[in-house]
């Protein structure tokens, strides 16, 4: 059995639950596709009654308050700069790219396990896929023995 069909085998039979947490990667949304239809938008508010007192909050709005409520205890300059730009965020992917300073506010001000925690809340808004999942092995393989084939 050739080495690619062994690998092909094994991977086959690799439960995908078995990934630690710590080999989740957390992607950035797609830039374009992601936005709900104009349509879709203009029915909704039509629908709506002004009894109800406004909109369903949308996936961005969740996730900005997930984000503030991350930062919520924490108290200081770069905090108050970060909860700010968090609140305005203009789309999940800013809020994607202001991660990293959320979990380092966090692990400074408290410890790495607690931004863990409080980034696997804002982390779920977002798009994310086992690192090294088996068709991305399975790819490069693929074009590992197409090479040497040649």
């Amino acid at each position: 059995m050739s080495p690619t069909r062994l690998l092909q085998r094994l991977l086959r039979r690799r439960p995908s639950a078995t990934v630690p947490p710590s080999r989740i990667e957390i992607r950035p949304p797609a830039l374009w596709g992601q936005a709900e239809p104009v349509w879709q938008s203009v029915w909704s508010w039509m629908r709506q009654s002004p009894a109800t007192g406004g909109a369903r909050p949308t996936v961005l709005d969740k996730a900005r308050q997930d984000f503030c409520a991350a930062l919520g205890d924490l108290h200081g300059e770069a905090t108050h700069d970060l909860s700010r730009r968090a609140c305005h965020a203009r789309s999940l992917r800013e809020l994607w790219h202001l991660r990293a300073e959320l979990y380092n506010l966090i692990a400074f001000h408290l410890n790495q396990t607690e931004a863990d925690r409080r980034l696997a809340q804002v982390n779920r808004h977002f798009p994310a896929r086992a690192a090294g999942t088996a068709t991305n092995v399975l790819q490069s393989t693929d074009r590992h023995a197409q090479r040497h084939n040649s």
